[in-house]
């Protein structure tokens, strides 16, 4: 199946099951920045299920290359996050060939669900199997695009154990000045997600950085405390 063909199955049958009334409720959640079809996850896995079985034989990472573009063209919601499912579910194909497309789609239709998926479910993995691919995210943490911040400062919160801790307090301290919601958020989120692991540690590091810190990202980082 070649990727315009896929993106026209995918959706035709999205939108057979459109959803008038939650399309409504869904773009307003994001703030009427990105229209709907208005199917949930679930409903959309489903849907979507038949077509990702009927990849299997043949997707490659060069197909998916070819085809997350080409939905993330689109301007229904729903047809982005297909764009993040063939990543998130080819983990094993993703390679640094594919650093480039995921940098491109963070910062183009972004808000925080898209950046968020791209980080926890692409970037992530692809970072912990190619480990060269730091030095990227030490160039997120200083770009001035601020969902490449965040990507850089929320990037590991599945990591647990393998957490560069190095790098996460770094991160963190280069932005505790900003006063942008989704940095403060962020460094609190990842923050949080670390004490999990090393509670002890990640307090410590808190409370030394109590009067830098925004008192959004101390209460996120103290939440589970």
């Amino acid at each position: 199946m070649k990727p315009a063909e896929f993106v026209k199955k995918v959706s035709d049958t999205l939108h057979k099951n459109s959803n008038a009334q939650n399309a409504r409720a869904m773009e307003n959640y994001l703030l009427g920045q990105f229209k709907f079809i208005g199917l949930k996850k679930p409903q959309r896995a489903a849907l979507c299920k038949p077509l990702y079985d009927e990849l299997k034989p043949i997707i490659t990472e060069k197909w998916i290359l070819e085809t997350a573009p080409l939905l993330w063209k689109k301007k229904e919601r729903e047809l982005h996050y297909v764009a993040l499912d063939l990543f998130e579910k080819n983990k094993k194909l993703i390679t640094p060939a594919s650093f480039k497309t995921l940098e491109k789609m963070i910062i183009t239709k972004s808000w925080w669900d898209s950046v968020d998926g791209i980080s926890s479910y692409a970037i992530a993995p692809l970072i912990l199997n190619y480990p060269e691919l730091k030095g990227e995210l030490e160039r997120f943490s200083k770009d001035k695009n601020m969902w490449l911040n965040r990507v850089a400062i929320i990037h590991q919160i599945l990591y647990k154990e393998k957490t560069d801790t190095k790098f996460l307090y770094r991160v963190c301290e280069r932005h505790m000045h900003r006063e942008e919601f989704f940095i403060r958020k962020a460094i609190g989120w990842a923050l949080r997600q670390y004490a999990k692991t090393n509670p002890k540690e990640v307090y410590g590091f808190v409370e030394k950085n109590k009067h830098k810190l925004s008192n959004l990202s101390y209460r996120e980082a103290l939440k589970h405390k």
